[in-house]
């Protein structure tokens, strides 16, 4: 398997089908701005996007870089092919319409799922290769941002830019973050530098010099830090011809299936506060959700209402709900009181580690089903509430009316 950004560039270089006509001529650098992100807004059923990016962070003791590859496909319907490869690692995450892989090069191992509604969902591990994913399938908004994002911006003289053996004619603008309508830039001080390709109206290469601070381990101590990202787009097509190959996935012969469903949940026990403990497996015939959270994770406390609703529709059932929470032990009873705070009445038990490490736990929230037989139905890390209902339903007859939510 390869990734696209590694073997198209020459092959697809000429660009967006969304041309203007002719190069027109721009006498305000933020007008021309605006005209990219009006041209990155275009509705199209179907895009192609590749991007490298390059970043150097350095101070007068340190010089490191990195790079990333990225690609992101949209085809016709709810197909979509999205590859990354960088230092943390090669991912690739493929719909056909119906089936959604996502799998890890390095790791050789691959997880086959129906297509989420809300799609694509991005793997939500919280690693880099998570992160890398959802960057590279939301290049278009960020730069449609990017470009509508300044106040105020000047021109630079024209440049004609190699890419991949290409050359393209761009008008080159500089903006700084005190221009920025926005405060998403975290760092005191930012400078961009915009080569702007004058057929297509879309960024062909843009460099961001970030001088700040880094802090040190012990959060006391800033220190001095520049970073220049380079990102160069060798391909910017909204309309491309795109080969149907390219939403099927063929797992590589030496990788396997990952992930827990399907699978024996591995037979943790539960420690209460009195040292007392139960095992998982002691609740076999009724199936069990456990859903890992903390009170310090935001999208774990954003979850619990819709876990409490869910929960008073399924506990008559038959169900059986547990959270584990993965508070440091010396404040274990904030979570406890955080929970009878806001009447959440169900059985709580502290992690230390090893019932999160048991169930191969990389970030929380994490929310497991196990089915009466013992084995797992369901498992998602971030929370997707309408499939965990579904998940639920399939259990049994029993459970047909936990599908929907009231008025829906």
């Amino acid at each position: 398997m390869r990734f696209s950004s590694l073997i198209s560039c020459s092959l697809l270089l000429a660009g967006t089908r969304i041309q203007a006509q002719g190069a027109p001529q721009f006498s305000d650098p933020v007008a021309l701005l605006l005209a990219v992100a009006k041209t990155y807004a275009t509705e199209t059923d179907t895009f192609r996007m590749e991007a490298i990016e390059e970043t150097v962070r350095r101070n007068e003791y340190l010089k490191e870089s990195r790079i990333v590859y990225r690609t992101a496909i949209k085809g016709p319907g709810r197909q979509y092919r999205i590859e990354t490869r960088s230092g943390f690692g090669s991912y690739i995450q493929v719909s056909d319409g119906e089936t959604e892989w996502i799998s890890s090069l390095e790791g050789k191992s691959y997880v086959k799922e129906p297509v989420p509604t809300n799609w694509p969902t991005m793997p939500r591990s919280g690693s880099a290769g998570s992160m890398e994913l959802r960057d590279a399938w939301r290049m278009g908004a960020y730069l449609k941002a990017e470009a509508s994002n300044f106040k105020q911006a000047s021109f630079l003289p024209e440049e004609t830019i190699q890419i991949a053996g290409h050359a393209f004619s761009c008008y080159v603008v500089r903006a700084f973050s005190s221009d920025s309508d926005s405060s998403v830039h975290t760092r005191p001080y930012s400078e961009f530098t915009f080569w702007i390709d004058k057929k297509t109206l879309l960024f062909r290469k843009q460099v961001q010099q970030m001088h700040g601070y880094g802090i040190n381990s012990d959060h006391h101590i800033r220190i001095p830090m520049d970073d220049q990202i380079t990102t160069v787009y060798p391909v910017i097509d909204f309309q491309p011809k795109l080969d149907s190959a390219l939403f099927h996935f063929l797992p590589p012969a030496d990788s396997t299936v990952a992930g827990f469903v399907g699978k024996q949940a591995p037979d943790v026990r539960f420690l209460s506060k009195d040292g007392s403990s139960v095992s998982l497996k002691s609740y076999e015939g009724k199936p069990v959700l456990i859903d890992f959270w903390a009170t310090w994770c935001s999208p774990c406390l954003q979850a619990m209402p819709s876990l409490a609703h869910l929960y008073a529709d399924a506990k008559d059932k038959g169900l059986v709900f547990l959270s584990v929470d993965q508070d440091q032990d010396n404040v274990s009873e904030k979570a406890t009181d955080y929970l009878a705070r806001h009447h959440y009445d169900w059985t709580n038990y502290h992690d230390s580690g090893e019932i999160g490490k048991a169930f191969w736990e990389e970030g929380i929230p994490l929310v497991v089903l196990v089915d009466a037989k013992g084995k797992v139905a369901y498992y998602d890390l971030g929370g997707n509430d309408a499939a965990l209902r579904s998940a639920i339903a399939a259990l049994g007859p029993e459970f047909s009316s936990v599908k929907t939510t009231d008025g829906q």
